[in-house]
């Protein structure tokens, strides 16, 4: 009984409904030992028809091996009682409410009813939609009317205090760039009014700041973006405000006097800056927290959300610092910003797990700077083994349910990091090969401005410089146009599941499967050429050749044979294999096409 470990809970972590007909289950058990898991089930008002499913295999890292499945019924989901088998090659075990056992366990795991709100939604058009994220201020200066009074030239070194100019018409000006890149959603860092030149210290959310424009300025960039199927989304400060926030400044000018004294966490009165007497983010005394359980707090900021809906068309929110907000706020903002446009996107800011964000009734996603994490240390600077890559990325990927890994904001970096090609220290190769990751990863691929034409810099605010219009690295724009195209065209790489086929030494590679059809990533993440043996899903029997979709190379499959041992092959069926060698720091994708040889 101690040779193997299972875990499940009655809880949306491990089963939630699709629909209110469809019920997604898993289970995570102790990585080695277990060879297969079974799910018996049966409504408690009719024991005598029970049946029995066979869970798949999810992922695994190095310490579990996930699997799940998706149950159907005539009818609601509800009165479900269920328990698993499973075995381990030998021994049969069972898993109920108790625990692990070697019979058919008395009390048994029970899904009771599904509710219209109890379903995962997510939007669509999101899933597997390529972002750009872009800070106003440093992105393009059309308009010198409205530049700040203390404006500097447009190539000078980025300070936290000094401001270039970009605007809202900029961004207009410059929408040609995005169509090239063949972006789907652009996201932009504040744009209401503050003090600062990052505008997260807002003061006056129901306005855009005059140095980026004006809400007409806001409206003819959504509407221009959406004549290009490009969607919109802005980032709300609802954690925080500015410390000119006007219900702020009524509490410095009235303390206890004051009718905002309880929208804010205040100590005690008069309020003082050094040291500040209120709670603020992160210690910084220029944004005082707010106390979004206060219903008239709650209300002006439902308030805020939509408005920017109803008056400017925009498509969703990017939400600072989500995970220290109360999340019955967010359940609440949900609500409202579903009922004021039903396929907004909401993307909740965190640095960690957000898995309990992304329940349904909080996020459709999370930015997922545990992705930006493996992805740094395996290819900028390679700090992990091919190994402990794929841990990390199969662990992220079964942190989270199925319909949200194709939503998850996946970046390379943004405002608040260093410029990944610096962390590359200027290794174009290796930054290529990242990108080629992050495009065929299941998710939302985010590319923040500049990335693509080869913008460095240290963190913060180096990692804010401006866009340099003049002096581009076309070779680098060229492939995350080539990139970014490949992935909005092949289905799989946009929708389909994620296996890790090959992981051994420097060599990474996975298969991402949609609908029968399978595309496979192979990359080289060493400055060597490498000779690999890949295996593949396809049959023998078929006439097909192996395509590299963007070399052209072809690739003859060949039989797996008895003694032939393969990465994961334990959990996986492999039908046929192929040699290919790969150059330093080089990628293949690679399809079924053509003729065999």
């Amino acid at each position: 009984m101690n040779s193997i470990i299972a875990l499940h809970q009655s809880a949306r972590e491990y089963i939630y409904p699709v629909d209110r007909k469809r019920l997604r289950v898993r289970i995570k058990c102790s990585r080695e030992g277990v060879r297969s898991c079974k799910i018996t089930y049966w409504n408690r008002f009719n024991e005598a028809i029970k049946e029995c499913s066979e869970l798949k295999y999810a992922g695994r890292d190095n310490e579990w091996v996930y699997f799940d499945c998706e149950l159907s019924f005539e009818e609601t989901a509800r009165y479900i009682k269920y328990y698993f088998i499973i075995h381990d090659g030998t021994d049969t075990y069972y898993l109920g409410r108790d625990g692990l056992s070697l019979k058919v366990p008395k009390y048994c795991f029970e899904y009771l009813y599904t509710n219209e709100r109890d379903i995962l939604t997510v939007p669509e058009w999101a899933k597997g939609s390529v972002l750009y994220q872009i800070f106003p201020d440093r992105f393009f200066n059309q308009d010198k009317n409205n530049d700040p009074q203390n404006v500097v030239p447009w190539h000078n070194k980025p300070t936290r205090e000094n401001f270039f100019g970009g605007d809202l018409k900029g961004i207009i000006a410059k929408l040609d760039h995005l169509n090239y890149l063949n972006i789907d959603v652009l996201y932009l860092t504040p744009i209401f009014k503050a003090p600062s030149n990052h505008k997260y210290d807002t003061e006056d959310y129901f306005s855009v700041d005059p140095s980026f424009g004006d809400i007409d300025d806001l409206k003819e960039l959504v509407q221009k973006c959406h004549e290009r199927n490009i969607k919109v989304i802005l980032d709300g400060v609802f954690n925080h405000s500015g410390y000119y926030f006007p219900p702020f400044q009524d509490v410095i000018q009235k303390g206890e006097a004051s009718k905002y004294k309880e929208w804010f966490y205040i100590e005690s009165f008069p309020v003082r800056m050094d040291p500040p007497n209120y709670e603020c983010v992160g210690y910084y005394k220029w944004m005082p927290k707010l106390r979004l359980g206060n219903p008239d707090v709650r209300k002006y900021f439902l308030d805020v959300g939509t408005y920017w809906i109803e008056k400017a068309d925009i498509d969703g929110w990017r939400l600072d610092v989500a995970d220290e907000a109360d999340f019955t706020f967010w359940q609440e903002f949900r609500r409202a910003i579903k009922s004021a446009k039903q396929n907004a996107l909401l993307i909740g800011e965190t640095w960690k797990n957000g898995s309990d964000m992304l329940r349904g009734d909080q996020m459709d996603s999370v930015m997922n700077y545990l992705f930006r994490d493996a992805v740094v240390d395996y290819f900028a600077t390679g700090e992990i083994c091919t190994s402990e890559f794929d841990h990390l990325v199969q662990r992220i990927l079964c942190y989270y349910p199925a319909e949200i890994t194709h939503v998850l904001y996946n970046p390379l970096g943004s405002h608040d990091t260093q410029r990944f090609l610096s962390l590359c220290n200027g290794n174009l190769s290796k930054m290529r090969l990242a990108i080629a990751f992050q495009m065929t990863f299941p998710g939302i691929p985010a590319v923040y401005y500049g990335d693509e034409t080869g913008t460095e810099g240290d963190n913060d605010p180096d990692c804010r410089r401006t866009l340099n219009w003049e002096n581009m690295n076309l070779s680098l724009l060229e492939f995350y146009r080539t990139m970014i195209t490949l992935r909005k065209s092949d289905l799989p790489l946009r929708y389909g599941d994620f296996r890790s086929i090959y992981c051994d030494n420097d060599a990474y590679g996975f298969a991402r499967s949609f609908n029968g059809e399978t595309t496979y990533v192979i990359l080289n993440n060493c400055n060597k050429e490498i000779a690999l043996t890949i295996p593949c899903f396809e049959d023998m029997t078929e006439e097909f050749g192996l395509v590299g979709v963007l070399s052209n190379n072809i690739y003859q499959p060949e039989k797996v044979l008895a003694e032939d041992v393969f990465f994961n092959s334990d959990i996986y069926d492999y039908c046929s294999k192929f040699n290919m060698i790969l150059p330093a720091y080089h990628f293949e994708i690679i399809k079924k096409g053509g003729k065999s040889l």
